[in-house]
């Protein structure tokens, strides 16, 4: 039976009217959060109000804070591009898999990740790698209970095996007087989605992190779509409030950035922040951000907000991870910051860092990969069976297998054969 749609005309109709108010509505809200923005330069006052959401008494603040450095900067600063280092190591990893099958008669699954070195202002040409990893043992295959281990489980284990993957060849690309650049094409402030592997997985997080520091290079999560994000929104609508008895009445609204809902961190920073523009360094006030710190101060994540230009002046707003060992350093951020414009500019429409898509057209694994390693794991597993079952025969049963499989029958006029299966 089709849609009846004269039923529902009307409807549509009354839907119009509601959708003509809404750039009406969004304009006035930018407009509120720009005046805030504006307002926003005493960093003691948002200090201030950040010490209150932590206090016992108050929860579900979630958002953006200013560092707790001497040299933190305005939450409403707005950075115009640095001058690019001379030259620079620019490494960027990502990675595909191919999930395991529970249907299948034998488990696997296997993670691929990609590694490109790019050299900024040099000659070299890029280096790119790949890195096929097939996991099949039944104790890597299964969880604790027997079960084929979930498509989640092999995320994790993949977004752990990018970031070992920077940390072991950042010391094979490190120059004197050369900054080196690992791009992790992901948020930093990584979250596993294992409880039975999550102390595993971010112990060795962290500790690849620790590595990439240890090297004297800098790390940057990219993210390219943050489309969720209200982070910095959420600070704007604190910094309204007056007093500390207003943000224990308002907490409840603290997650929905209270008179500032509707709007999302970057829309905001796609209206206020000029082509190759960055906002200013922040930290996102949340237990599992205090998770990194309490590891070490310099595992703390901060981020800013930067608008992307491309090589056809296409621009996109994208949020920058960075541990606190690179946050605390204006000339490690200024360095990003540059990098990260440069790459994105070497793209044609899309505003991207250059490394990162090579990265990812060496990890992807496409549908016919996928399927010529089936093949190819079937193809094994059925030697390897008939291997096992004639080593199991007794020398007068191989004869026997040997004389009876495949008979051919000869016509005896004329040349004829005929195959028997």
């Amino acid at each position: 039976m089709t849609l009846e749609f004269h039923q529902i005309v009307e409807q549509v109709y009354r839907m119009g009217g509601m959708l003509a108010h809404i750039p009406n509505e969004y304009r006035e809200l930018m407009q509120l959060a720009v005046a805030r923005f504006n307002a926003a330069s005493d960093l003691e006052r948002a200090r201030e109000r950040i010490a209150w959401v932590r206090s016992p008494d108050v929860s579900g603040y979630r958002g953006a804070a200013p560092l707790d450095i001497d040299a933190a900067e305005p939450v409403n600063a707005l950075f115009d591009p640095p001058a690019e280092p001379p030259e620079a190591v620019i490494m960027a990893c990502d990675g595909g898999q191919v999930y395991p099958n529970e249907n299948a008669p034998w488990h696997y699954y296997l993670i691929n990740v990609g590694l490109f070195v790019y050299f900024h202002g040099s000659s070299h040409t890029p280096i790119p790698l790949t890195f096929p990893q097939l996991v099949f043992h039944p104790s890597e295959v299964h969880d604790k209970y027997g079960r084929v281990v979930s498509n989640r489980v092999v995320d994790d284990r993949r977004t752990l095996a990018e970031l070992r993957l920077l940390s072991e060849h950042v010391r094979a690309y490190t120059y004197p007087d050369v900054p080196l650049l690992a791009l992790y094409d992901n948020r930093l402030m990584y979250m596993p989605s294992s409880d039975d592997e999550n102390a595993v997985l971010m112990r060795e997080f962290i500790n690849a992190m620790g590595a990439i520091r240890d090297q004297g290079a800098l790390l940057a999560g990219y993210v390219d779509n943050p489309f969720r994000s209200k982070r910095f929104l959420q600070l704007l609508y604190l910094l309204s409030l007056e007093t500390q008895q207003d943000v224990r009445d308002q907490q409840a609204y603290l997650a929905r950035c209270g008179d500032l809902e509707g709007l999302r961190d970057r829309d905001f920073f796609d209206y206020v922040l000029k082509p190759g523009q960055r906002s200013a360094v922040m930290v996102q006030n949340s237990p599992h951000n205090r998770d990194f710190k309490d590891r070490g101060r310099d595992f703390e994540i901060a981020f800013f907000y930067l608008k992307t230009v491309s090589a056809l002046d296409e621009t996109r707003v994208v949020r920058v991870d960075l541990p606190m060992w690179v946050a605390r350093q204006r000339q490690s951020i200024d360095t990003v910051h540059a990098l990260l414009l440069s790459q994105c500019r070497l793209q044609g429409r899309v505003p991207y860092p250059y490394a990162i898509t090579r990265a990812d057209e060496l990890a992807y694994v496409n549908h016919q990969d996928s399927r010529k390693l089936d093949e190819l794991i079937n193809i094994e597993a059925r030697r390897v069976r008939q291997s096992l079952a004639r080593a199991t025969l007794t020398a007068k049963a191989s004869s026997k297998e040997l004389a009876r499989s495949a008979k051919r029958a000869h016509n005896l006029i004329g040349n004829e054969v005929i195959d028997h299966e």
